[in-house]
């Protein structure tokens, strides 16, 4: 299929029938944690709602049927949501656990086999959707927990304020990319100096240690990009919108200029416009008219004269 297209509708439906198999070189996706919640947008200039979304979840006569299907198509998966659902019971989390399985099923049927994907949850059913991830790709196939940390917000008085998302990483094989030199960061605890030469080195108990290259890589714990909470130029009023600077990091750690990024919960587009802004090609997926009208007006306005196809699924 062309790449640079944005699809609305059912990303179920569309990871099954429209993307090839072996064919994403990179999936970040930002789906609903299961928060049973309700989201708002808040557009800035005007204070009307800019979009929303809602992931709350109740089991219903298609929670049924679709774990019915997961029992046929996918047994392993379905004996292992089952389990998951007689020790839980039937819950919001236990539901929104039965739409997003095969979801993730159809994204490891779609990435190459030296490819990555990131999956950011929050610790609502992140221990739960690591259990389905480790059946899904296979425990040796994961590569990280990564902890997304910040601050700002409400603080509870019954409990330690929760400032954190978790992000799984995992590849589909043994053989995957990982550009270190792209991503790493300064050195901020230490204190340097130049030789005669102009090589950088620092000081320990009076012996001099070089730098063998600049900066470091990330630790699996990150709390250097800020939300975008506040006066960010950024912004677009989509509810749970993640900083350019976070998808610019998975991307370049994870993909080279011209492989295929896909995100199935694209929202706001913020993993469109990095992939477009680092030389990638990428698909986006939304079931949201709100959400795909956002993209496509963000991808226009940050990329002017950008191509892309939009396929509107009935």
């Amino acid at each position: 299929m062309n790449t640079n297209t944005l699809f609305h509708g059912d990303n179920l439906e569309i990871l099954r029938n429209r993307i090839p198999e072996n064919s994403i070189d990179l999936i970040y996706l930002d789906p609903p944690f299961g928060s049973n919640r309700n989201y708002k947008g808040q557009n800035d200039t005007d204070a009307k709602p800019a979009a929303s979304y809602s992931d709350t979840w109740k089991w219903d006569d298609t929670t049924d049927a679709l774990l019915k299907e997961i029992e046929t198509a996918l047994p392993e998966l379905g004996t292992l949501l089952n389990g998951i659902i007689h020790a839980a019971g039937i819950t919001p989390v236990t539901t929104y656990l039965v739409m997003i399985t095969p979801r993730l099923a159809g994204i490891h049927r779609v990435l190459k086999e030296t490819g990555s994907v990131y999956l950011h949850c929050n610790p609502t059913s992140s221990h739960y959707l690591k259990i389905v991830m480790d059946s899904i790709f296979g425990i040796r196939n994961f590569r990280n927990e990564i902890v997304w940390a910040y601050k700002g917000g409400g603080r509870s008085k019954t409990a330690f304020a929760r400032k954190h998302d978790i992000i799984f990483f995992y590849t589909k094989s043994g053989a995957w990319i990982f550009n270190y030199r792209d991503i790493m960061v300064d050195r901020t605890n230490r204190t340097y100096f130049i030789d005669d030469e102009g090589k950088k080195y620092w000081l320990k108990y009076g012996k001099r240690y070089y730098l063998k290259h600049e900066g470091k890589v990330p630790e699996d714990w990150w709390a250097d990009i800020e939300p975008l909470h506040g006066p960010y130029t950024e912004r677009l009023g989509y509810p749970t919108q993640k900083p350019l600077a976070l998808l610019e990091r998975i991307i370049r750690a994870s993909s080279n200029e011209g492989d295929v990024v896909l995100d199935p919960f694209c929202g706001s587009g913020t993993t469109l416009a990095a992939a477009q802004s680092l030389n990638r090609q990428w698909i986006g997926i939304d079931i949201s008219a709100d959400a795909v009208e956002m993209t496509s007006k963000r991808l226009k306005a940050s990329s002017p004269g950008i191509k892309f196809k939009t396929i509107r699924n009935s």
